[in-house]
């Protein structure tokens, strides 16, 4: 049976496998990968990483992952007709509080947190908020831009962190994990996409009705049109392209169970 059985909790997304759980489900899951002494890593599905289906190294990244969620209605939508059951969409920006706070329970003590990411100062403001808002620490705070990746994990190392977010944007916050993966600290890396420009304010999140209703990326183009219209664009031919195997899916899942 492939790996995106539905009996396991997978279900096939494109060329990704994806967790066909509801969000607080999947930030149990993610959770549970703190204070294990090894390295695991959590990645959002998002129409960008959609978008980047054809990048086999972006595709091997998600492959390789501990746990793979949906961060984006389209990614929702193409796992329920490939015949998922129980997924809705995890956004970081949702659940990602929520990890941190489970993170200092399990561990007992303030979760220590190394974000990277953004431009100069974005994760440092990203990190005060996370402060006010969960039991944690932010040891570390940097931008996203650096010349010298191997400085800066070294950095990293140097102060221990519980969790290490990475806001790069997908798919190079996956290809970046990858490369770096085994002088990265053995503890959770959770990537995050622009999570740290809300927790920062610098933009804002669409009202709840469009949030539970799949539409918050209406919301998210409206502030940011000129950065954010070719994706979703390209997104929604994205996910037409992808509808037809995702119900060829559906009919494979339907006869193996």
């Amino acid at each position: 049976m492939e790996r995106h059985s539905l009996e396991t909790g997978l279900v096939g997304v494109g060329p990704f496998t994806v967790h066909d759980h509801p969000a607080e489900e999947v930030t149990r899951r993610i959770g549970e990968l703190v204070g294990r002494g090894q390295r695991a890593v959590a990645y959002a599905l998002h129409v960008g990483g959609l978008n980047n289906r054809k990048d086999h190294e972006f595709v091997q990244a998600l492959d390789a992952a501990d746990v793979v969620y949906a961060d984006g209605a389209a990614v929702v939508g193409l796992a329920r007709m490939a015949g998922a059951r129980r997924i809705t969409r995890a956004a970081t920006t949702d659940i990602g509080i929520d990890v941190v706070r489970r993170a200092s329970i399990t561990l007992g003590r303030p979760c220590r947190l190394a974000l990277i990411g953004g431009t100069e100062g974005l994760a440092k403001e990203a990190g005060t908020s996370l402060e006010r808002s969960a039991d944690c620490e932010v040891v570390l705070a940097e931008h996203g831009y650096h010349s010298d990746d191997l400085a800066l994990i070294n950095k990293v190392n140097a102060v221990r962190p519980d969790i290490v977010i990475v806001g790069l944007g997908m798919p190079r916050e996956a290809t970046w994990v990858q490369h770096h993966w085994v002088s990265l600290p053995e503890t959770l890396i959770m990537t995050c996409g622009g999570w740290f420009g809300f927790l920062a304010g610098r933009e804002q999140r669409a009202p709840r009705i469009m949030q539970v209703t799949g539409t918050e990326w209406a919301y998210r183009l409206l502030q940011a049109p000129q950065r954010l219209a070719v994706r979703y664009a390209t997104g929604l031919i994205s996910t037409v392209r992808l509808a037809p195997d995702q119900l060829k899916k559906r009919g494979k899942n339907v006869r193996n169970n």
